[in-house]
């Protein structure tokens, strides 16, 4: 056969090379053609060209097309593995799980008890974000991520007598007790007022969580106190708070809960990431832009009760709650 390379060709879109062409690239190979002069003959890039080759040819120089198809294809068989989540019974019980808001590695930990099956926490994730299947991903915990620039003309709030979190005792940050609690505030959407505290102790990870009517710092610091107040026997040593002026009343705080007050550095949330993560448990029930006006306190005491009776690998897949009995006890 005569192949008239000199032909210019229209590059089209790329695909596969099919067994046609790696013949042709084996003919005109043997015809001592050049590899761009074989791309432009197939309207092909250069670069394929020379991967193609690189691919079939064997140690005395010599490029097989045929074998190098069989390969290709056999590549393509091995890459459509089946996996775990192709089993049904895994794929109900992980669907099921994730509708109730339980999180993947909650239900890495259950399954095999429950189904004597296994599967990570990695391969549900990678079937919710990655391949982004429609039913799963409006149950995801964690949705498109959104960096919102900081209001370079909002007014400095000034909180009197605060104390570095870097003096804060070993006691609190290697959870060694309990009363030692980080306090955070969650806002109800645009043109509403109202906003939610929320209280986690460090060591057993209770929660608790007080509607405000408006987020101010007389309310904020009573409703501390009514939610703290409950443990009379166990003593509350300190609490954590960000920078928000709605705890510039932490002083009266201390003096009802006899504790000490510790505060974040500015846009440091990590510092007090146990309520932070809590908080995103409760956006699972509450999203933003959620009206706090017309959520009840039963409601609210609903999703507290959920938080602390769910078990947590932190805890040893243990509950709030069980951990909470334990220490009071």
């Amino acid at each position: 056969l005569k192949y008239r390379y000199e032909v210019k060709v229209v590059m089209k879109k790329y695909k596969q090379l099919n067994l046609e062409e790696r013949v042709t690239i084996k003919v005109l190979l043997q015809q001592g053609k050049s590899k761009r002069a074989i791309a432009r003959y197939l309207g092909r890039s250069p670069s394929t060209i020379h991967r193609e080759i690189c691919r079939g040819i064997t140690l005395d120089g010599t490029y097989f097309a045929e074998s190098t198809e069989r390969l290709i294809r056999q590549r393509k068989l091995n890459d459509k593995r089946k996996r775990k989540m192709d089993n049904p019974a895994i794929y109900s019980y992980v669907a099921c799980r994730l509708k109730n808001k339980i999180a993947p590695a909650i239900i890495q930990h259950d399954i095999e008890r429950d189904i004597g099956l296994k599967i990570g926490k990695d391969a549900i994730y990678e079937f919710i974000y990655r391949f982004r299947y429609a039913e799963w991903f409006k149950y995801s915990t964690r949705k498109k991520k959104y960096n919102y620039k900081k209001n370079k003309g909002k007014k400095k709030v000034i909180i009197p007598n605060k104390i570095n979190i870097s003096e804060r005792p070993d006691n609190a940050n290697n959870r060694e007790e309990f009363g030692h609690f980080e306090a955070d505030t969650i806002f109800s959407c645009a043109g509403s007022k109202s906003a939610l505290l929320v209280l986690v102790d460090r060591l057993t990870r209770k929660t608790h969580i007080k509607k405000l009517e408006r987020k101010v710092a007389s309310l904020t610091s009573s409703s501390i106190v009514i939610a703290l107040s409950e443990y009379n026997i166990l003593h509350i040593h300190s609490i954590t708070y960000d920078n928000g002026c709605e705890f510039s009343k932490h002083e009266d705080v201390n003096k009802a809960l006899q504790c000490k007050s510790y505060f974040c550095n500015a846009y440091h949330s990590w510092e007090k990431g146990m309520v932070e993560n809590i908080n995103g448990l409760i956006r699972r029930f509450l999203p933003k832009g959620t009206n706090f006006d017309n959520i009840t306190d039963e409601e609210i005491k609903i999703i507290e009760n959920w938080i602390n009776n769910r078990s947590m690998k932190v805890l040893g897949w243990k509950s709030t709650n069980g951990i909470f009995k334990s220490v009071a006890l």
